[in-house]
């Protein structure tokens, strides 16, 4: 699928009555974080504790427990290592930015390392076992993968539909989609992250969608992914709407953030 000879598949969505709005919405809120004065005051000491609280908020929608402390280290067990590799994947996220802009399937990759030991990290699987905690059903066969995450690429690198719709939709492909054998949910929620801060809507990495997505629980994020297999256009506006709670959540969060440091200061 070439961007030079078809038109831009995103637009066909801003015509379904309710995404257009959403995405304005969603923007306007990011927006208004960025130039709010009390975070931009504590922006520096805010970026990494928000990345903190988004990382074991990613692992927590995967089964781990989110700590009252973000600073707090994980506990040593299985529950413990998932929290790493939330706090681990949304760190490296936010280090991929400009690669992103050019390479987003390797950045993919590479965030599938720091959440597989197995031989076969970074690489799409080749059966259809995974490992899947949100138990969605309808599993893309292994053969569909390489024309979908080409389609994908494509649409990261050259849709001119606003950012949030381009994260949305890359968000629930790849969660869809399960990629790899393991850890597809931690790449597809980083992607999120990745495309704000690629296409500067969100550069600094405050806007915590992940956090926004823990609060709306796991139930709706199933749901709302399944309404998005389903396809209908009531499915892909119920998606759409919950990526935009998921991120003006977050924003809510890093803004009283920034005003408890502003009163503790």
């Amino acid at each position: 699928m070439s961007q030079q000879n078809q038109l831009d598949p995103l637009e066909k969505l801003l015509s379904i009555d309710g995404i257009q709005s959403e995405c304005d919405a969603t923007l306007k809120a990011i927006d208004e974080l960025m130039w709010d004065r009390t975070v931009r005051r504590h922006q520096e000491s805010l970026i990494p504790y928000t990345r903190r609280i988004a990382g074991f908020a990613t692992a927590a929608l995967d089964g781990a427990q989110m700590p009252k402390d973000p600073t707090m280290e994980p506990e040593v067990s299985p529950m413990g290592s998932l929290s790493d590799q939330g706090l681990l994947i949304t760190a490296e996220a936010d280090l991929q930015t400009l690669a992103f802009k050019t390479e987003p399937l390797k950045v993919l990759a590479r965030l599938h390392t720091f959440v597989s030991t197995d031989e076969d990290r970074g690489k799409p699987r080749t059966s259809n076992e995974v490992s899947d905690p949100l138990r969605l059903s309808s599993l893309p066969p292994h053969e569909v993968l390489q024309e979908r995450l080409a389609q994908l690429v494509d649409l990261i690198l050259h849709s001119k539909a606003p950012a949030i719709l381009i994260a949305a939709i890359a968000h629930a492909e790849l969660a869809t989609l399960r990629p790899f054998t393991q850890g597809s949910y931690l790449v597809a929620r980083s992607s999120t992250r990745l495309i704000l801060a690629s296409r500067d809507v969100d550069p600094g990495g405050l806007v915590m969608s992940e956090y926004g997505a823990f609060l709306q629980g796991r139930p709706a994020y199933v749901k709302a992914l399944t309404g998005y297999m389903l396809g209908t256009q009531a499915g892909m506006l119920a998606w759409i709407q919950w990526q935009g709670n998921a991120i003006r959540q977050g924003i809510e969060m890093a803004k009283q953030l920034a005003e408890m440091a502003d009163t503790n200061k």
